[in-house]
Formats: structure tokens, sequence, C-alpha cells
């Protein structure tokens, strides 16, 4: 395959910084000169992160290519709040991991300012919150030995287990498994009662993206998207779900949206949710084969809801990064650590179970819930939280809830390793994968992994097309 020359001229559609080297590296240097030659037109669905990637590297090739949004916007779940006192408030992605990824090159190349977030977790052990070092220094044995098993999850080389389970077996007390499911499964997106221990170490383990978490300062995420992409934005046909995807004619991909229209092409890059495609939105003829919807069933993809709390003063400690609780949100953690001097935001994350115990209940029942379980931590005057509360600028968006979207970031199950490479396997060599679910080396449901894997589903698409 002349994947080298590929790569070199894929690369040259993005900013500098935004393909991976080590697959440029991995080429071999006698590949002969690429010359690509395409007269058909590639259609990709979905303009999240991974559909606006693709899109720019094909573009860049002058192959005809055109983005399907279901939804108004671009982003996926990448998405903001409306102005939100004086930083930017994402409603889904909001860190970027790493400093050493796609995503965190891409920023850095076009002069956004980026703070990294210090790690300074206050841990709720029996009600009452503590840092860690004072939970070490008293100490507090249960605490320190489920700090240990979080530490050593990249080295678990036993059976595959929830990770509920390994915790368990791994005698962790009953009073610290919040800390555990905080630190690990919420920020996935799962309860720990869903999660593989074996997916969570194989992603540590393949994990490159180097080190850290990071905040962009002054601009939202969707913005930092739109400034990157910019090319292909009008490419975008907006308001377009695609319902049924007909590949039964080998020359010819049709495509139905929901109203009804049709739209061809002769290749497709899929880069819809995973949720999505469980809940069989769009129909495949003839049907997909059993290796991809197999893999399906070995990914998770539960429900998600982002809950931001303001207060009139900030009752926590300022230097506080985050709140591991045993209530709904088994995470907190303030959006504004770095971003502002006011600091007084709590974001909630509330995922997988405790989203689903949230079931028809309306924002209102919602917001009371996280205030009883705040005011419960920090009771002084009856309650801080519910006393310092400012409704006017609170909110919930709740991920679950939207048609094209259906939940929060995947996540592999017991027996989900090699999932994600399966379910991304090309059909016939004209339908393709992207999307954070199908992303490899451990970035799986971040904005990175989406990007990875536009790279790879574009280096699929150009080896079909120089070889046909």
């Amino acid at each position: 395959m002349k994947r080298r020359e590929i790569l070199q001229k894929l690369a040259l559609a993005v900013p500098a910084g935004m393909m991976f080297p080590s697959l440029i590296n991995s080429c071999a240097p006698k590949d002969p000169p690429l010359q690509p030659v395409y007269e058909g037109k590639v259609i990709i669905i979905g303009a999240g992160a991974a559909g606006l990637h693709a899109a720019q590297l094909i573009k860049n090739q002058n192959v005809s290519v055109e983005i399907l949004e279901a939804s108004s916007l671009y982003g996926g779940r990448v998405k903001i709040n409306d102005p939100f006192f004086d930083f930017p408030q994402e409603q889904g992605a909001d860190y970027i991991y790493g400093n050493s990824n796609i995503w965190y090159n891409g920023i850095k190349d076009k002069g956004i300012t980026l703070e990294e977030i210090p790690k300074k977790g206050s841990f709720v052990m029996d009600g009452v919150p503590a840092f860690e070092a004072d939970l070490i220094a008293q100490p507090d044995n249960d605490f320190i030995n489920a700090q240990n098993f979080v530490s050593n999850l990249i080295n678990y080389n036993g059976p595959d287990l929830t990770l509920q389970n390994a915790v368990v077996s791994a005698q962790i007390a009953q009073r610290a498994h919040h800390v555990v499911e905080g630190q690990v499964a919420t920020p996935a997106g799962a309860t720990y009662n869903n999660m593989s221990v074996k997916g969570i170490s194989d992603n540590l383990k393949n994990w490159d993206g180097g080190e850290g978490r990071y905040f962009s300062t002054n601009q939202s995420l969707v913005q930092v998207l739109g400034s990157l992409y910019n090319d292909v934005l009008s490419l975008i046909k907006f308001n377009t779900p695609i319902t049924n995807i007909d590949y039964t004619d080998p020359t010819n991909i049709i495509l139905t949206d929901g109203d009804g229209n049709t739209h061809e092409c002769t290749r497709v890059i899929l880069t819809v949710p995973l949720a999505v495609l469980k809940s069989n939105a769009i129909n495949f003829s003839p049907a997909l084969p059993l290796v991809n919807t197999s893999a399906w069933n070995r990914i998770g993809m539960s429900g998600g809801i982002k809950v931001t709390l303001s207060f009139i003063s900030n009752f926590w400690d300022k230097s506080t990064t985050a709140i591991y609780t045993e209530g709904y949100a088994r995470q907190y953690y303030v959006p504004g650590i770095v971003r502002t001097n006011s600091n007084r935001v709590l974001s909630a994350l509330i995922v997988g179970d405790q989203a689903d115990a949230l079931i028809g209940k309306s924002d209102e029942e919602i917001v009371q819930l996280l205030l009883a379980d705040l005011d419960a931590i920090y009771p002084a005057q009856g309650g801080k939280a519910s006393k310092e509360f400012n409704e006017a600028d609170s909110y919930i968006f709740d991920w679950s809830k939207q048609e094209y979207i259906k939940g929060a970031q995947s996540y592999l199950l017991v027996s989900g390793t090699g999932a994600a490479a399966q379910m991304s396997t090309p059909i016939q060599d004209r339908i393709f994968w992207a999307g954070e679910a199908t992303a490899l080396n451990g970035n799986n449901a971040t904005v990175q992994g989406a990007m990875e894997s536009a790279d790879r589903a574009a280096l699929e698409l150009f080896d079909v097309i120089l070889e046909s």
C-alpha cells in the first residue's frame, strides 16, 4: 500500500501537529510516489470532530465530499451552553486530555490558550470532604487502598470482570467504592458495575496522548473546531438525518434522509454515535455483517446528564478541582478553576445507573436532589449549597435525550477487547467507520480519539481509491 505518500498528502489538509507522526513513520520509505485520482463522491454522515476531520483530509485531495448532519449544528458532543459567566461552559466534551496528541497540537497551533488543571480532588468519606493528602496523613486505610487500586489499574492482569467485581475482589471497603467509581467510571460515562476492568487497563496501557488535562481558556471547544475546520463547514448539509443506507448496487450507494430525500455516492464514512447505531435509527440494506454489529454489543454507551450549578459564593475550598461523592453525582468538577476569578460553579456528572435513576424526574427535582447531597456534605448554617444556590445561572443538559446522540460516550464492556477494531471493519471497501467508539490506542471517549479514528478511516478510504 502507498500509505506513506497518502499520509504526507493528507497531512497538508490540516494544521501542523494534527496527524499522528507514528502513522507516517510506520510506512516504508520505499513506497512508490502517490498520484491519487478518484472521480467518485464520498459522503460523511455526522459533523462531529470525526466527520469534520475526515472531510478536511478528503477535501485536500480534490475528492468530492459532502457532510450530512442530522442536527442544526456541527460539533456533535462538543457543544457549548449560551454565554455563561466569563468563561465558556461546555455541555459536552470539556477537557483536552494529554499534551501530545492530535487535538492538543491542533489547538496550540492556533494560538489558543490552554491551562492545565491541577489535581486537587476532595473525597467525601463518611459524609465529610477531605483532600487526598489529609486522608493519607490520618491515615484512612480504606481510602488509601482504593487509591492504590486506581493507581495500579494499568498493571491489572486478572480475569475480565466488571470494575465493581474487581473492586470487590481487591477487598476495597464499601465505604471507599465511590472513590474508584468517581475517578475511573464516571469520566468514562459509566457506572462501575458496567465497565470492563480489562478494558480500562488496556486503554491505560495503550494511551499515547500525553500527560495532564487542560481547559481552553479563551475559546469554547466548538469555536476551536470551527476554526480548525473552517474550510469544510460549507460542505455540511444540516437537518439531514439519514434513516436508510442502501449499498446493494456495487457501484452506487443511496442514502435516504428523514424527509425521504435521497443522496448518492460511491463511498460513505459513518461517524454517528454508537447509541444511535444500536437504536436501529439507520436501516442498512443489505444488513450489516455480523463482525460489525456483534462488536456493538461489547461496547457500552450509557445515559449522561451534566448539571451546572451556580452559586452566589464559593462554599467549598477554593483550590478544589473536583469533589467525589456517594450521591447521584459521583463527581463534581469546577469548570472555572483556571478560567476565572469568580469560581462559583460546580458541574455535576451523572452517568449510567445514576442517570437512569433520574428518568422521569423534572429538572427542578434533579437540582433539588443534588443540592440535598451537597447540603449533607457542607451542612453549616443549615446547608450551604441551598442557601448559596443561584437558580438563574444553572442548567441541566441530558445527552440521552438528544435524538441524534442518545448518550454520553463509549466504554468497553466485559469481553470488549478488540471490539472497536471489529466495529470499524470496512464493508466491501465502500462503507467506513469513524467516531470515538472506533478509536484505538486507548483514546476512545475523547475528541482526539474521534479525530484519530478519522485518520484511520481516511487511510482506509485512500488505500481503496488507489487500488481501484
